[in-house]
């Protein structure tokens, strides 16, 4: 596939209801140019995985959409595109905090605090993918959060100091470019080794929870198609899809 070039051209809006909505609306128009990044400063109804939403502070967090379109790329390898951009999105940040881990399929976490969040929308045509909408969330300088949201951080949290948001998206476009040219080159086995490097638990016991109940479990891997590979008390290995299992707490 070709080389792809992000934020060729950058869109920047003061607020909007979805960058991912927006993206949508321009590939609808056939009006969207091959890695698009649409960067808003505040979205009035920002979208996370399944029915989520994603709270942020106005002009405080990096909010933006990617837009490609790669037209050759197999639909069924399709879980290597989060596994890329996951990889980018840690991979920066380690630059500059640590420890950084991705929680399975595509949250990004600092210090066991959700950092940032990915929301992919693809469109398939035929046994290929046709285009992909990719939402990424980062808190940066947003120090506070709603009540009842515990989970959550941002660099300026975690480095004790602010961050220039432009020059901040720059060098995470820069690794997100790297990690997905690399996707387009066909090395998925580079892509799959720095996403597991990276996840969180792999390979150590902890509680979660499925339909048939709470268990102990170790994950040992994750399919090319994205399912998490866990291995029960019993030896038995279990894949899930996405909401299909609960983590719990570590042992």
């Amino acid at each position: 596939m070709k080389k792809i070039i992000l934020g060729e051209p950058l869109l920047k809006l003061d607020s909007v209801d979805s960058t991912n909505n927006y993206a949508a609306a321009l590939l609808a128009k056939g009006t969207a140019k091959d890695g698009t990044v649409i960067l808003s400063a505040y979205q009035t109804r920002g979208k996370g995985q399944g029915s989520n939403t994603w709270i942020s502070g106005a002009g405080e967090n990096l909010l933006f959409s990617i837009i490609l379109k790669p037209q050759s790329f197999p639909a069924d390898m399709q879980f290597f595109l989060s596994m890329s951009i996951s990889w980018g999105i840690a991979g920066f940040l380690e630059t500059l905090v640590r420890p950084v881990q991705i929680k399975w399929p595509n949250d990004i976490l600092i210090n066991n605090k959700k950092v940032a969040g990915i929301l992919i929308e693809n469109t398939v045509s035929g046994m290929n993918l046709n285009t992909s909408v990719i939402g990424i969330g980062l808190n940066v300088n947003q120090d506070a959060f709603p009540e009842g949201i515990t989970n959550a951080t941002s660099l300026k949290l975690e480095s004790d100091r602010e961050f220039d948001l432009d020059h901040t998206l720059e060098n995470l476009t820069g690794w997100l470019n790297t990690c997905l040219n690399s996707l387009y080159e066909e090395k998925y086995g580079v892509v799959k080794v720095n996403y597991l490097n990276r996840l969180w638990l792999l390979n150590k016991w902890a509680n979660y929870s499925d339909a048939g109940g709470k268990f102990e479990g170790r994950i040992t891997d994750v399919t090319d198609s994205g399912e998490l590979m866990v291995l029960q008390r019993n030896g038995k290995i279990r894949n899930y899809g996405f909401k299909e299992i609960t983590f719990n707490n570590m042992l």
